[in-house]
């Protein structure tokens, strides 16, 4: 505990007259003025730097100094006068003597005790022990605020305000910040306003008095104060609050009442902002993550700021960097349609309350009404201030998938990625059956319109009427077989070909590398066709051998638990060259590779890949030595150790993707081509800008290839066709046909 001891003050009247009147004089006449004699005894031997617990001690002097001089005849300060009211004169003189005696960290230390009697009431009103030094006891803490009440210090404008608001501004943020850091799955908000009704405002009526906190608006002042720390620590950390939505939705909704107090919005907007380009807009990301975190970023920000304006500013970055990645489209498609993924977007699509693309309201600038004489437009961001929520579309800009779609500006793309990943999942649905694929075709019509799906439906329908063809073609080769075997006392064999049968020029382009069938294979092939001819005359099958799936039942050599080899029968789902393959080998056990060329008329290099996934499996093994030779593996090649992998890549068995995006691009290609010449030939020179306007303009109406290319796609083009001497281009820019 500090003591007081009481010693005269040597001091002299501010009426007296220095000895002489240079500046030595008047420097020892100020010097002796009383409110400068108190200040230096305050700060005798600068104590304040090492010890504070004598604080509260040497203020307790002080302010019993000041209020010696309020009493009659009590000091001759009184004649300096600095204010009208004599006591606010003498108090002004003490307090401006002790600012100019103190060290620069004099008031730091104030702010140092402040957070730590805060911190000390804190901890005792959680019930937890206090586990750092006490400076001030609870009898100096009471003798120093009736200290600084005394002196004025803590008045509006007094010298300890801003130590005071720093105080409780940091110790604030610190508790928030232990409380709801990284949690996001309760409300928080209510807990420090309890906090500071029962802590904070307490412990600021003994510091200022009751009187000066309704004079000085304390409550509201620390309402805003809760508030700000609270979107602080949330702005921090608004990426993660982001990422795990919908789970913190309780903490969005909060962080949304906090800041109808604090109006932080574009503080909150430019944290996201900024931690999407740093932690998202890399390559380590994978598109499925970016658009994810994009979904919930809209989601997001339409709780906190449903006029969208907001929401423009943070994404537009991602929305950039989305449109460079190739893959972007296809994540989009199969989010929308793959049922196993599930996820928001595939929710998106079957929501009730959809409606078609082109009646979405996906441009904030638009709105449902038109203006009339009193139209203002919205603030910009940069200048806003107040409540976003006020302003701006108050309908929003779209739903999930609108603003999907708009990163490109146009729904064609989309519906090309879909046209190319419905061809592959078609052709592989070996059982025909289409049901999920109408229910998806549906509600895609519903978001991107009927005309759009034209072809898809046409896609779909194919592998319907397939399967009916199939039945009726079946049924008509069991009955042509049924007279010759009952002859001969057999059961006629089931027809084991299906076929899918497409009308080629609604479906994309597809692989198509031609190889000549086993003839046992062909001969069935050739049956099919026959009776679809006579089903569907005049039309006829033209038979894309690379795609399908063959299934079939092989003896192949496996190893059992003791190490002995055996002979099993294994199912295989395979390719049909690879088929064509091992049906060479019913004939003979041997082959070369160059006569497996020749057979099927295919490379040797294709036949050495594609035999890779025989030897694998151990139904074939390769030779030793030149030329290449495969040989049935046989029981005695694997009790001789003889089966090791002789190939050199792995087979999975099955043909990639049955649709041909290097050919599809080719085909486009060529469509824009033959519109390029056409300008050209027609207008002589043009540039890439006016050419690109002008494929906008006439591909993508009407026409089955739509024109999506980028101006630097088309460059890539145009420079393609000036290589291969079909055009030239100008030191302008300007590109013309290509003379000869």
């Amino acid at each position: 505990m500090s003591h007081c001891s009481q010693t005269p003050l040597q001091t002299i009247s501010c009426n007296e007259k220095p000895e002489d009147g240079n500046d030595n004089g008047i420097a020892r006449f100020i010097a002796a003025r009383p409110s400068n004699v108190a200040a230096k005894k305050f700060f005798e031997k600068e104590v304040y730097q090492r010890d504070w617990t004598t604080l509260p001690g040497r203020l307790e002097c002080l302010s019993q100094t000041l209020e010696a001089w309020d009493a009659e005849n009590g000091s001759p300060e009184m004649a300096c006068s600095l204010s009208s009211d004599p006591k606010e004169s003498r108090r002004l003189a003490v307090t401006a003597s002790i600012m100019v005696e103190a060290n620069p960290r004099f008031l730091h230390g104030f702010y140092m005790w402040f957070c730590q009697s805060l911190r000390g009431r804190y901890q005792k009103y959680m019930g937890e022990e206090w586990d750092g030094e006490q400076l001030i006891s609870e009898e100096d803490e009471a003798k120093l605020f009736q200290s600084v009440q005394k002196l004025g210090w803590i008045r509006t404008n007094g010298m300890l305000q801003k130590p005071l608001c720093e105080a409780l501004h940091n110790t604030t943020l610190t508790w928030v910040k232990e409380a709801i850091s990284m949690q996001f799955e309760e409300k928080h908000f209510e807990d420090f306003q309890g906090l500071k009704d029962q802590l904070i405002l307490p412990w600021l009526e003994l510091l200022v008095g009751p009187e000066d906190i309704e004079k000085d608006n304390w409550r509201t002042r620390l309402d805003f104060t809760v508030a700000e720390c609270y979107c602080l620590v949330r702005t921090k950390e608004i990426f993660e609050l982001v990422a795990e939505f919908p789970d913190s939705h309780s903490a969005v909704e909060e962080l949304k009442e906090v800041l109808e107090i604090t109006k932080m919005h574009q503080d909150m907007a430019r944290a996201l902002k900024a931690a999407l380009i740093r932690r998202l807009n890399h390559p380590g990301a994978s598109t499925s993550q970016i658009i994810d975190m994009y979904i919930n970023v809209i989601k997001v920000f339409r709780e906190l700021d449903p006029s969208d304006r907001l929401l423009q500013v943070v994404a537009e970055p991602v929305r950039t960097y989305l449109r460079k990645r190739q893959n972007t489209v296809r994540c989009i498609i199969t989010s929308l349609t793959d049922a196993e993924m599930g996820g928001d977007l595939y929710e998106e699509l079957r929501r009730q309350d959809a409606r078609p693309l082109e009646e979405v309201q996906v441009d904030s600038d638009d709105e449902e009404e038109p203006p009339d004489m009193n139209w203002q437009p919205p603030p910009p961001l940069n200048k806003q201030r107040g409540n976003f929520l006020e302003t701006g579309n108050k309908s929003g800009g779209g739903d999930i998938l609108s603003m999907l779609v708009s990163i490109y500006g146009s729904k064609d793309l989309f519906v090309n990625e879909f046209r190319l990943m419905l061809a592959d999942k078609l052709l592989s649905n070996l059982k025909f059956n289409t049901d999920q694929e109408v229910h998806t075709v549906e509600l895609l019509k519903l978001r991107f319109g009927e005309i759009s799906m034209r072809n898809v439906e046409i896609m779909v329908k194919d592998i319907e009427d397939s399967k009916r063809i199939i039945s009726n073609i079946h049924t008509n080769i069991k009955a042509k077989q049924r007279v010759i075997p009952v002859a001969e006392g057999r059961e006629p064999a089931d027809p084991i070909v299906d076929a899918a049968i497409i009308s080629h020029i609604f479906w994309p382009t597809l692989q198509n590398q031609q190889f000549k069938p086993h003839a046992r294979i062909q001969a069935q092939l050739d049956q099919f066709s026959t009776e679809y001819g006579q089903l569907k005359n005049p039309r006829r099958l033209v038979w894309m051998n690379q795609l399908g799936s063959v299934q079939l039942e092989l003896d192949v050599v496996e190893e059992k638990p003791d190490g002995a080899a055996a002979i099993e029968t294994r199912e295989f789902s395979v390719a049909p060259l690879l088929a064509t393959l091992i049906s060479y080998f019913e004939d003979k056990d041997v082959w070369t590779a160059e006569e497996l060329s020749n057979e099927t008329g295919l490379a040797e290099h294709i036949i050495q890949k594609r035999m890779a996934y025989w030897i694998n499996n151990r139904v074939i093994k390769q030779l030793h030595g030149q030329p290449v030779r495969y040989e049935v593996a046989t029981r005695e090649h694997f009790m001789q150790h003889d089966h090791e992998n002789a190939a050199a890549m792995e087979d999975d068995g099955m043909e990639g993707n049955a649709v041909s995006v290097l050919a599809q691009e080719e085909e486009e290609m060529e469509v824009f081509e033959s519109y390029i010449v056409g300008m050209l030939t027609n207008l002589g020179q043009l540039p890439l800008s006016r050419i690109h306007n002008m494929l906008k303009m006439y591909v993508s109406g009407g026409s089955d290839v739509k024109y999506s290319k980028t101006p630097q796609q088309l460059g890539v083009f145009l420079q393609q066709l000036c290589r291969q001497e079909k055009l030239e281009c100008g030191p302008d820019g300007m590109y013309k046909l290509f003379k000869k």
